[in-house]
């Protein structure tokens, strides 16, 4: 049970719920409801004194927490869907989900109801029976430092030392590794100031990952003299994204594959390290598609029209979409949303690298590690370091777009290690096994619907009609593929807002 606080104003004074303070996530070193900046770590705090709530979020806003104020009230938890008063048929944010369905995470503070919001980062939230002030400063979006490419490399060599040097571990812990960059430059850093982990443990993704991550890793921590294990995906990629969908609060369609991964690390030390907003900052995955959309001041529409296309299900979705939906969630809403979320980054050095950083990093990345990882966990998140933030937020955009900067990085740092490839240059796997692998999601959506949520195929937008109808003509394995887990959170959304378990 995630903790949450509700107070309510009235006559006798003011009826205080739950957990008069919280504090999670970890601040590094310091009071994380002290005065002055944000400290270091990834946190949440919070503290009612009988008269007075006092909020303060991390710098970023990565460690989730929600709010929902009326007149007389407010509640508070890190779980949105805590917020939901029993039985309540909650209004729909229609312009955030307008964008979700098409991109897959939410934009700044918004979340699937209407009435429920992120706290964005580095906000202050006091609440009196008077009512609440929220406090947050503006994104920190620096425009482009005056740096040589080899100064930058250095800044980032030379700052992500220093971050790990602050976070080096107090007890044996292992570590997550995948075959990319970001946990790779955790663990050579690690390792090169004497603080190796003690097991390397990757974790298998559903299909069509071809399970490069783990062999890659393998080899890695071979190399390195360090035990290597493997712990197996999900039996069922439908039953673990049912559960993964409510536990991060619906922000997301990803993080199901991480739920063995994240178990096992929870069971050992709870102490870990996470790669969070490494690749946004260094070295953006999505890179190849910053390049063919560069961001353009003086068409942000046309630049929202792109991404949405480009998105995680792209023109898929309207096979999903009802008359009712099509327009609540219409594409023009979904294009006059993000044009606003657009223009909030126009001057950082590279515009779409700091829009994915600010909302798909914070808004869905972040939440597996600090929702499905447990609240009792020490994470330590070293990209996240305040100074080295505030270097690769400043890196000239021309030396981040050929997509190399972490490459160039890691193999100056390291060059014992330069000829390790990374696991991204593997092609996925398609074919017979990916065919199967759906066939047998689709088959566990609609027994789930015989047998447990009758619900299901009545609901209102006919969503699962719509799915099975996108199976028929031609790209219907790719599209099915595309819209399965959406049509699953769709239903689950459904259920939530009618009062119902999902």
């Amino acid at each position: 049970m995630k903790p949450r606080i509700r107070l309510v104003a009235g006559p006798g004074g003011v009826r205080a719920e739950g957990e008069g303070q919280a504090r999670l996530g970890h601040a590094l070193g310091a009071d994380p409801l002290a005065g002055g900046p944000p400290p270091e770590g990834v946190f949440a705090a919070w503290n009612w004194d009988g008269e007075r709530l006092l909020v303060r979020t991390d710098r970023y806003g990565m460690h989730p927490l929600y709010y929902r104020s009326d007149a007389n009230s407010l509640t508070l938890s890190p779980d949105p869907l805590a917020l939901l008063r029993p039985g309540e048929h909650a209004a729909l944010d229609h312009d955030a989900l307008a964008v979700f369905v098409r991109l897959g995470f939410f934009l700044a503070e918004d979340t699937p109801f209407a009435a429920i919001r992120a706290l964005p980062p580095a906000a202050t939230l006091t609440w009196t029976r008077d009512g609440p002030r929220l406090d947050a400063p503006a994104l920190p979006v620096p425009g482009p430092a005056d740096l040589t490419r080899g100064e930058a490399v250095d800044g980032f060599i030379d700052l992500f030392r220093a971050s790990v040097a602050r976070r080096l571990p107090a007890r044996p812990y292992d570590l997550p590794l995948s075959g990319g960059r970001d946990s790779r430059h955790i663990l050579l850093e690690l390792c090169r100031q004497g603080a190796p982990p003690r097991l390397c443990v990757s974790g298998a993704k559903f299909p069509p990952d071809p399970g490069a991550d783990a062999r890659v890793a393998a080899l890695l921590a071979g190399h390195l003299g360090l035990p290597h294990r493997t712990v197996g995906r999900p039996r069922s990629q439908f039953h673990a994204e049912r559960a993964a969908g409510p536990a991060q609060g619906m922000g997301t369609l990803d993080g199901a594959w991480a739920l063995p991964l994240l178990s096992f690390l929870r069971r050992r030390s709870g102490l870990w390290y996470d790669g969070l907003g490494g690749g946004e900052l260094a070295q953006n995955p999505s890179i190849e598609l910053i390049r063919k959309n560069p961001y353009d001041a003086t068409d942000p529409p046309g630049l929202a029209d792109r991404l949405l296309t480009a998105g995680r299900t792209g023109g898929h979705v309207e096979h999903l979409l009802g008359p009712r939906t099509r327009g609540l969630w219409s594409r023009e809403r979904a294009r006059a949303r993000l044009v606003r979320e657009l223009t909030r980054h126009a001057d950082a050095p590279l515009p779409l690298g700091s829009f994915f950083f600010w909302n798909r990093t914070r808004r869905s990345i972040a939440l597996a590690p600090f929702t499905l990882g447990g609240g009792q966990a020490l994470i330590h998140t070293p990209y996240l370091d305040h100074a080295l933030v505030d270097h690769l937020a400043s890196v000239p955009g021309r030396f981040l777009v050929d997509g190399t900067f972490h490459d160039q990085a890691l193999h100056k740092a390291f060059p014992e290690h330069a000829g390790l490839g990374f696991a991204a240059a593997v092609p996925q796997r398609h074919g017979l096994v990916l065919v199967g692998h759906r066939l047998a999601y689709l088959t566990r959506l609609l027994g789930h619907t015989l047998h447990s949520g009758r619900g299901w195929w009545h609901s209102r937008d006919r969503v699962l009609q719509r799915l099975l109808a996108a199976g028929r003509g031609p790209g219907a394995p790719q599209r099915v593929s595309r819209l399965q887990p959406l049509a699953l959170y769709l239903l689950q959304l459904e259920s939530l807002a009618a009062g119902r378990t999902p």
